[in-house]
This record gives structure tokens, sequence and C-alpha cells, in this order.
């Protein structure tokens, strides 16, 4: 799920080509995933914002209460999904899954107006770009891989924290290369018997 939950703040803070990613799990053994895990990705700053650090919590696991100080209505819970962003005036909590549910404000009386195109849907952009019109706004090279690769990151980072901590992975995207970890190595890119190649 995490592409469709990291979708929004991907795609509003523009977090492609993490620098580090680290989790810490209850363990596993290197061929299932763990009953739990929180991992922590750090993105550079870029033209017009800073550096960004962001968590992702699976399998129960949940931010820390007070986080969401300020954001959620009296009475209201943290939904079992969702995306909390907290930005330097303010915080904006999303819940569900794709931040489907009407969004929580603080620290602005009303959120900008944006003009944005709205999307015909997935299956007609798809057929739009086939007929050679724009690409799909979730097209390949410039926004699907990218995305898919930060949360693989977050894979790979879970595969080192066989013991519950993980290494710090330090992320080269643009080589797709670990660069203080030659042992994941094979995991980004499996080597093929002899004979086989893609």
């Amino acid at each position: 799920m995490a592409c469709h939950t990291v979708n929004m703040p991907f795609m509003g803070l523009e977090l492609k080509d993490p620098m580090t990613v680290e989790a810490e799990t209850s363990g596993h053994n290197k061929d299932s995933y763990p009953s739990w895990s929180v991992i922590k990705f750090q993105f550079p700053g870029n033209a017009w914002r800073g550096p960004v650090a962001m968590s992702w919590y699976d399998g129960g696991q949940r931010p820390p209460l007070d986080l969401f100080k300020g954001v959620l209505k009296e009475k209201q819970k943290v939904s079992s999904s969702g995306c909390l962003v907290i930005g330097e005036k303010g915080k904006l909590y999303a819940p569900g899954d794709y931040a489907e549910q009407p969004y929580a404000f603080t620290g602005v009386e009303e959120p900008k107006d944006v003009k944005y195109e709205e999307s015909p849907g997935h299956f007609q952009e798809w057929v739009r770009a086939i007929k050679g019109g724009p690409p799909a706004r979730s097209n390949f090279p410039d926004y699907a891989g990218p995305l898919t690769e930060v949360i693989l990151l977050g894979n790979l980072s879970v595969w080192t924290a066989d013991k519950e901590k993980g290494k710090k992975i330090e992320w080269d995207a643009k080589s797709l290369h670990a660069t203080n970890a030659p042992e994941v190595a094979e995991v980004i890119k499996a080597p093929y018997r002899a004979g086989y190649s893609l």
C-alpha cells in the first residue's frame, strides 16, 4: 500500500532520490516480511524546499499520538491508514489509503485554492497516452518508476534489518547503488546463472 499512501507527499514535495533509508523491524528470516517495521527516509533539499525526513509505519506500528496534536478534531481517532505531513508552519492530516478522506489542517486559515488538471481517470489517461496524447501523470520514467524506487528502498532496508535494526543505507539514485552496503548488491540486481541474462 505504500505507493498509494505515500503518493500524496511524494507528488506534493517531489520526494525523489532519497539519500538514506533505514529500517527497524520485529526481525525476520530474509525470506518473508517482518510482522512490523518502521522505515526512515532522508531526502535532499531541492530548488524550492529544504531536506525532508519521512517515516513509514507498518504492521500495526503507528506514529506517536502527540504528533497529531492540533490536527485531530475532538474525539477523532487516527485512522488505520493515512498520511501526516508536518511542516514549519502547520500540519496536514490525510486519512485513508489514498488520502481520499477529508483533510485536516493546522497553521492555515483556509487552504489555498490550487488549480490543476483533473485526471479523466487512469484508463482514459493510459489510452490518451497510447494514442499520442500527453503522457499519463503516473508514467513510468517521470513518476511511477521514481515512486516505486523509493518504496522498494524501504524493502531493501527491511532486508538488512533481520535482527531488529538494519543498516542505514546510503543511496546513489543515479547509479542505483547502495554506496555503503555492498552486501545488498545482489538484492538490488540479482546475478543470473551461467547462460541466462536479461
